[in-house]
């Protein structure tokens, strides 16, 4: 009998499915419009490159707000902060899906990025803290589900959606599905941790957000703009040098957001990295390839989500599998089957052209995403397992941002290499073969991702389960 802090009993299994529903729509939302960013393009007659920040600044945002996820997770109860999180979120939907104008539409995007940022690390948390180690692998695995799944499924999903609404209702979905999660949770959810206050630093968070801020932001705009600037450059520094501070500081404070010590150990830091390298592999060709299946191919935005979405089931079966699998042969086989898969599985992309059959393409992504299935929970589990286990929220939070910032990053980096090599141009004064060139050139950035991926899963230990 499982029991919470007041030793009331609870359903594990009903406690763990509302969490989880909570942190699938939050992770739903991550590429939820990717597959219509070319009919708000259109409707608010703004470029890609302005759009494409509607992908962007919510993954920044994300990632902003990981840093302080050990520190949310330890000072609130449970119930209600989890509560608080999904609330957080139905404002920001609820702002997106009457937006009137660009602006508006993208502050609400931002203001469902505080709360998916917050919620995803929290649920890793609460799973650490509902099972002991040796049942950590299924609990994890069935996060992983939702990690992977979420975003995969999210452009599929919204192809459907578009076909009969308009983007609206890619807000309206997620705001009544949290008034939902909302209410089973007030009912069901119980607190499992005795809160500790602690004062926030913010001026190690105020750090962080400028370091990451900056960086991003200077990557997006030169993507937008097509070049780069002395004012991007003195940008890129400043941000560079506030993450040195946060660095530095975290170091000397009594408080840190972020418990250095934990990259003391060799092996959690090559995992974080390898799931950091997936994520970019997962979210950068989920933004790339909707853009090129409509502005290249020219299929319509429910073909596109028919295209995309036998990835995500087959995501979805593998990241069960991939679990069992690493109970059995270790995280090193496991993150090499994987980072294989996604070589194999780029090599094609770069060979695509307006006249590819579509379900060729479908068939190269599905088998693309099995590849980030078998790597990206996998290396994140092993690495907080060799953490001591006071360092697990510490190692969840770090390994998080990471992740999360990286997938940022990709995103920006994927789109600059898009607007550097098609120049800076609007798609309709933009020829299919510019176009075409210049997505390549991301997918080969892709490959790039998995080659280095590849290499690195060649260090992890051979007994490491």
């Amino acid at each position: 009998m499982n029991t919470d802090i007041k030793g009331k009993s609870y359903n594990r299994t009903l406690l763990m499915g509302i969490f989880l529903a909570g942190s699938f729509i939050g992770l739903l939302s991550e590429t939820f419009l990717n597959n219509a960013l070319v009919t708000i393009m259109d409707s608010f007659q703004i470029s890609q490159s302005l759009a494409q920040w509607l992908s962007t600044g919510f993954l920044l945002v994300v990632g902003l707000m990981i840093p302080i996820s050990s520190w949310v997770f330890n000072n609130f109860n449970t119930r209600m902060n989890y509560v608080g999180m999904l609330t957080i979120f139905f404002i920001g939907s609820l702002v997106s899906a009457l937006a009137m104008n660009f602006p508006m539409l993208l502050i609400g995007r931002l203001i469902q990025a505080i709360a998916a940022g917050s919620m995803m690390p929290f649920v890793q948390n609460i799973m650490l803290v509902m099972f002991p180690p040796e049942k950590r692998g299924m609990a994890l695995g069935l996060t992983g589900l939702v990690v992977g799944l979420g975003p995969a499924v999210g452009p599929s999903l919204a192809g459907i959606i578009l076909q009969h609404y308009s983007w609206h209702m890619l807000f309206i979905i997620p705001a009544v599905a949290s008034i939902f999660v909302i209410g089973l949770a007030l009912v069901f959810a119980r607190d499992l941790i005795n809160t500790r206050k602690t004062k926030l630093d913010w001026l190690s968070f105020l750090e962080s957000v400028v370091g990451f801020g900056a960086i991003l932001y200077v990557l997006s705009k030169v993507g937008e703009q097509g070049k780069i600037t002395i004012s991007s450059i003195i940008l890129v520094v400043i941000g560079a040098l506030m993450l040195y501070l946060f660095v530095k500081r975290q170091k000397n404070i009594s408080n840190p957001l972020v418990n250095i010590e934990i990259f003391k150990n060799g092996n959690f830091n090559l995992n974080t990295v390898l799931s950091t390298l997936s994520n970019i592999a997962l979210v950068g060709i989920e933004l790339i390839l909707p853009l090129y299946l409509q502005n290249v191919t020219k299929v319509s935005a429910l073909e596109t989500g028919i295209v995309m979405l036998p990835g995500a089931i087959a995501m979805g079966i593998c990241n069960v599998v991939a679990g069992g699998l690493y109970d059995k042969i270790g995280v090193r086989k496991v993150s090499l089957i994987g980072f294989f898969i996604l070589v194999s599985g780029t090599i094609p992309m770069l060979f695509f052209n307006a006249h590819t059959n579509t379900i060729l393409i479908a068939i190269v992504y599905a088998y693309r995403l099995t590849g980030v299935a078998f790597i990206m929970m996998n290396a994140f589990t092993d690495g907080i397992n060799g953490l001591p286990s006071e360092l697990s929220a510490d190692g969840n939070a770090a390994s998080s941002t990471l992740r999360q910032v990286g997938g940022s990053v990709g995103t920006a980096l994927s789109m600059l290499i898009v607007t550097l090599i098609v120049g800076n141009n609007t798609i309709e004064k933009t020829s299919i073969t510019a176009l075409s060139s210049g997505y390549h050139f991301a997918f080969i950035f892709m490959l790039v991702i998995a080659v280095v991926g590849f290499g690195l899963s060649l260090k992890l230990r051979n007994n490491s389960k």
